[in-house]
């Protein structure tokens, strides 16, 4: 099957529709089956039902649960197999017409068809059925207004951007025949991106941005984040840059792909370097993120791999540090901008630094000069 195929399959998950929504269970399965596939944990087509799997299900699960979702990973590990692509090993004595559910007594492992499970093999084409898979999430809105509370923005700035985005921003749109539906009905990140700079190229969008001093901006750039974040999108376009430099050797653009996905040398010298989170000295590795300091997109190859334009951090950090909510000085102390609205929601406080070497310098006085939003 071409992987055109497996993308309309995630598109269109037949997932359970009770209250009204659709549920995420399918959706977070297949997102932590491709996170281990990516970070080599899953090396073979048998995906076992293990501590690693549960806890990747829970990571996802948590970002897009609501109301009643229960927090349930054998559920869809188990019911995958309605889609045709997810297939169940059973043990001896049991088969598909005796086992109803799972049980851990009757199921061995699961696993994929062959094209799909090398389709996630592949950075960038998992990044387009994790894209796809962001079709199968009814309730954008609701997750929007929960991504900015996670981000540290005020219930009421949440409801100011959602308001825009649902409301006047895609009346905007429609009244100029280029939608016709909101733009929280869209799915697609490159659709929205599209609209996007169409609206902010319309009269009555620059007039009402001014008086509404950069509220529709921000609005329309916190959207765009938060459906690049569902999909990883930004990821994707990265690799796909390197992938299309001719200057290349086939292995440095291995060693610049892994980097970029958080995984490769780059995170082991972090590791080494640091032991834990480099603030708070947290030390599950499993909940730590390598974060370049210097951006990806604005660094160059050599900057891309060196240790010290990265910082280890848990992940409420790393994506305060990446949207420049926060930044350090040359001391490592903790610079909290001014438009993170309750950091101490976020476990973040004036007390925190790291350890700055001399080479971190450079990096730091950039992200300060381009990135941080400022005291």
């Amino acid at each position: 099957m071409s992987h055109e195929h497996y993308l309309d399959k995630f598109r269109h998950l037949n997932v359970n529709r009770s209250g009204g929504k659709k549920s995420p269970h399918k959706v977070c399965m297949l997102l932590a089956v491709m996170d281990l596939i990516q970070a080599g944990h899953i090396t073979s087509n048998k995906i076992l039902f293990n501590q690693a799997l549960k806890e990747r299900f829970t990571h996802h699960f948590e970002n897009v649960a609501q109301n009643n979702d229960r927090d349930t990973p054998e559920n869809p590990y188990f019911h995958l197999k309605s889609e045709g692509f997810w297939h169940l090993a059973y043990h001896p004595g049991f088969d598909a017409h005796n086992t109803k559910r799972y049980a851990s007594k009757a199921i061995t492992y699961a696993y994929l068809d062959d094209e799909l499970f090398s389709y996630m093999k592949s950075y960038i084409v998992s990044n387009e059925l994790k894209e796809a898979l962001v079709s199968n999430l009814s309730d954008l809105p609701t997750l929007f207004h929960q991504w900015l509370m996670d981000i540290g923005k005020s219930d009421k700035t949440a409801i100011n951007y959602l308001t825009a985005i649902r409301g006047s921003i895609s009346n905007w749109l429609m009244d100029a025949g280029e939608i016709a539906e909101p733009l929280t009905n869209l799915k697609s990140y490159y659709q929205f991106v599209t609209l996007e700079q169409k609206v902010r190229n319309m009269e009555i969008f620059k007039l009402r941005d001014s008086k509404g001093k950069g509220m529709y901006s921000a609005a329309l750039s916190h959207y765009q984040q938060f459906l690049a974040d569902l999909s990883k999108i930004d990821i994707n376009a990265d690799i796909q840059q390197v992938m299309r430099d001719k200057t290349l050797t086939e292995t440095e653009k291995e060693i610049l792909i892994k980097t970029r996905v958080g995984q490769g040398q780059f995170r082991a010298n972090l590791v080494d370097m640091w032991g834990g989170c480099a603030v708070t000295g947290y030390r599950n590795r499993q909940m730590l993120l390598a974060s370049h300091i210097k951006p990806w997109r604005d660094a160059t190859n050599e900057e891309r791999l060196d240790r010290y334009n990265g910082l280890l951090l848990l992940a409420n950090l790393d994506k305060a540090f990446d949207l420049g909510f926060i930044s350090f000085n040359d001391s490592g102390k903790v610079l909290i901008s001014k438009y993170l609205e309750h950091p101490e929601v976020l476990g973040i406080n004036d007390n925190m630094s790291f350890h700055v070497m001399r080479e971190h310098k450079k990096y730091l006085a950039y992200h300060r000069g381009m990135l941080f939003k400022g005291l």
